[in-house]
């Protein structure tokens, strides 16, 4: 008898300490919301007992803490972890989330840079750091660095699955990197000297994918690179533009300037022109044109540029060889910005559907913008970060999977 009553002392005196130990964790997050802007409420805050002072550390004491440790992180509930690193700064979440496996895990889930949906990196002032942001949560955003880079020396090329097109401003190496697990892939020397600084770029996956190829477009030489490869290839086309390239189903198709839609494979380049009628264009001088790849289909998006207050999408119909307009893209939203294009769930990332989200480099004023497709009307959101530069460098970016 005397023994259980010993044991249930203990049993008791350890769910006291974990208890204990679990308060004070609560108290060490909450002092990190309130460091990191996030909002406290006044009863978690009067209901938190404050840090006890710090003990004198021991061997033997910081192994007993290490055991008491482990027993707080199975005592407090996951739901209850997340729901504290929801509420935190995302750099102050992964920081606590390195606790524990557990805790690990529930702030990989929370990580807000590891969501689906596309982010906007903004270029701003500093040579080192680019803001990133969120789409879902207008109010959120934070500053990334940009590793092994002066920013001033570079703009961006465009950005696939993750990873971003580094180009220099003047003559040098076209780098490739991944700004959220800081890989970095250095591309062959292009010969002839550089490139005009907003060369048409266009990647068809991760360089960390089997079959990936990376277009770039210089006057009638299109430059194709795969990852093995030590050179580029260098291949003639026409002297018109390329708009934008996309690629369904290991093929790849591109639209001039003229409206023709052409196909091409690689390895040998052969191009050759589909005679599907070319789409309806404004009556204005300036446009941007976009193809996207949605779901396997092919769809064409127009936009007038500056203060354009009208967008069109069209489907490609290959049976009748006809580009179909369209109102409706269902739980589809698109991001586009500078010949690149992105379709992505709405459902899964949060995003709106039936919307395009659109950034335009030229203007000064609105970060981005979202056209609502069902009802033709723009709804815009101002810049934050360096209001006074007439250009930003910005793109769409999404994680990888």
């Amino acid at each position: 008898m005397a023994e259980e009553e010993r044991e249930e002392a203990t049993t008791a005196k350890e769910a006291a300490e974990a208890f204990t130990a679990y308060e004070m964790l609560a108290a060490e997050a909450l002092v990190i919301l309130s460091q990191s802007g996030a909002t406290v409420s006044t009863s978690e805050a009067r209901n938190t007992p404050p840090p006890l002072p710090a003990e004198t550390s021991t061997p033997a004491s910081n192994k007993k803490r290490r055991k008491r440790k482990q027993r707080v992180m199975a005592y407090v509930p996951v739901d209850v972890v997340e729901l504290i690193l929801m509420r935190m700064n995302p750099k102050d979440a992964v920081r606590l989330g390195t606790s524990c496996k557990d805790w690990t895990a529930a702030a990989a889930r929370v990580d807000p840079t590891k969501r689906k949906a596309p982010w906007l990196l903004v270029q701003t002032n500093s040579n080192t750091t680019c803001a990133l942001q969120s789409v879902t949560d207008p109010k959120l955003s934070f500053k990334i660095r940009i590793h092994g880079f002066v920013l001033r020396h570079y703009h961006f090329g465009g950005s696939w699955n993750g990873w971003l097109v580094l180009q220099p401003n003047r003559r040098g190496q076209i780098s490739l990197l991944n700004p959220f697990s800081r890989a970095r892939w250095d591309l062959p020397i292009l010969p002839r000297g550089g490139l005009p600084s907003r060369s048409l770029f266009y990647m068809s996956s991760a360089p960390t994918t089997s079959g990936c190829v990376l277009f770039v477009r210089k006057l009638t030489t299109l430059y194709v690179w795969s990852p093995g490869h030590e050179f580029w290839t260098a291949e003639h086309v026409e002297a018109t533009e390329f708009n934008s390239i996309v690629s369904v189903q290991g093929q790849f198709y591109a639209m001039n300037k003229e409206g023709r839609l052409i196909s091409f494979r690689v390895f040998p380049l052969q191009i050759k022109e589909l005679h599907v009628c070319r789409p309806p264009v404004y009556n204005c001088s300036r446009q941007e044109r976009f193809l996207v790849e949605s779901c396997g289909e092919i769809l064409y998006v127009v936009i007038a540029e500056h203060e354009s207050t009208e967008m069109s999408v069209f489907r490609l119909d290959l049976r009748n060889r006809a580009w179909v307009k369209t109102t409706r893209l269902g739980d589809r939203a698109l991001f586009l910005h500078w010949k690149q294009g992105i379709s992505v769930s709405a459902g899964e990332t949060g995003c709106k559907g039936n919307c395009v989200y659109y950034s335009s480099r030229y203007d000064s004023c609105n970060v981005w913008a979202v056209y609502d497709l069902e009802k033709q009307s723009f709804t815009r959101f101002p810049r934050r970060h360096c209001p006074h530069r007439s250009v930003h460098d910005n793109v769409w970016i999404t994680p990888e999977n």
